[in-house]
């Protein structure tokens, strides 16, 4: 039952990390965006 356990809580953090990661890329891509605008036009950037 132990091993059965384990096996579950693996499976759902693997499962909650997955979830994640497009919110993590998204936030990444905006964030060079804003970048890239701040470096080009100068100012604020789009945020």
């Amino acid at each position: 039952m132990r091993k059965t356990g384990l096996a579950l809580v693996v499976l759902m953090a693997g499962l909650a990390v997955t979830g994640c990661v497009p919110l993590l890329v998204g936030g990444a891509a905006a964030v060079v965006a804003d970048e890239v605008v701040e470096q080009d036009r100068g100012g604020d950037g789009l945020f």
